[in-house]
């Protein structure tokens, strides 16, 4: 089930804190492999809404969109609760915060949204059975790279990486990173795309154009009663900036992420890795890509006219 962290195998020097492999995926410690296991025993209820993103795929976002549109635009408990708290992170346990995702999610009222960044090999079993719903929000992996490179600087729960873009780069190439693979991870979700109980949404379009996809969203989650004009409402409350200046969504208050090196929300912006992959390194990702996911022919935008 695990590994030690400095075996012969691995060629990268950065370490997480509680490093381990599970089930050939990388974790911190954070995910530790007792939790792992009871995921997969998960309690699931038929009125569940799991959204299943890839690390610095736009997720707390979605979790904030997912969170209005369940709660028929409750934003005054959105105002006075974080994020974390109102939509759990199933597999993260964080002693110090008095986080336990698992905890959390067992006792919240129905219907709970629920966060992973876990492949689909490792999601509770009872999902397939009682079919609740899952949102699969994907991002294109460069721009994911590049928001995962500057959250490792600044996150002592990844071990507050000091090295350099090339080398996290090739990290996340070779999916030596917290939560392992985006390629393997994006792989396993994408034949589930087309069933009833599963929405597949992109960050990119998400940025073009919010208020049509936050009201496709609501007519997939049942929630077509929401009027425009809250929609509209939850669109704005849902920008970036306005979700950066919110201490509800925007992390400030959590003790591992030092804003000053990179805040969680950082720039949320489509085509952002342009200033930082050389000619060389994205023709060589272009490369890598197509050989491993080419031929699913997932329609990512790198670039957007805004």
């Amino acid at each position: 089930m695990t590994k030690a962290p400095n075996s012969p195998a691995c060629k990268f020097r950065h370490l997480l804190p509680g490093q381990h492999v599970f089930e050939g995926v990388l974790f911190f410690g954070y995910s530790p492999p007792e939790v792992l296991d009871a995921v997969k025993f998960f309690d699931v209820r038929y009125d569940d809404v799991f959204i299943a993103t890839y690390p610095k795929a736009g997720t707390t976002w979605m979790q904030e969109i997912t969170w209005l549109l369940m709660n028929d635009g409750n934003f005054e408990t959105a105002m006075k609760t974080p994020v974390y708290m109102r939509s759990p992170f199933l597999e993260f346990k964080d002693t110090r915060l008095e986080e336990n995702g698992l905890e959390i999610a067992s006792a919240a009222p129905s219907p709970r949204v629920i966060k992973t960044h876990l492949p689909l090999k490792l999601m509770p079993h009872q999902i397939h059975d009682k079919k609740s719903k899952i949102i699969l929000f994907f991002r294109n992996p460069k721009d994911v790279c590049v928001s995962y490179y500057n959250f490792y600087k600044s996150s002592s729960s990844f071990g507050t990486f000091h090295g350099d873009w090339p080398e996290f780069l090739e990290m996340f190439r070779e999916g030596h990173v917290d939560h392992g693979s985006w390629f393997d991870f994006t792989k396993s979700w994408w034949p589930l795309r087309k069933q009833p109980n599963v929405k597949l949404m992109y960050f990119e379009d998400m940025k073009q154009n919010p208020f049509a996809e936050i009201k496709m969203l609501a007519e997939f989650l049942g929630k077509d009663h929401i009027d425009d004009g809250v929609l509209s409402t939850i669109a704005a409350h849902c920008s970036f900036e306005r979700m950066k200046d919110n201490p509800m969504t925007n992390h400030l208050d959590v003790y591992s992420i030092d804003s000053s090196v990179s805040p969680l929300l950082r720039k949320g912006l489509v085509g952002d890795w342009k200033n930082q992959f050389t000619v060389k390194q994205n023709e060589d990702f272009d490369k890598l890509y197509f050989d491993k996911l080419g031929q699913l022919n997932i329609p990512f935008k790198y670039t957007l006219d805004y």
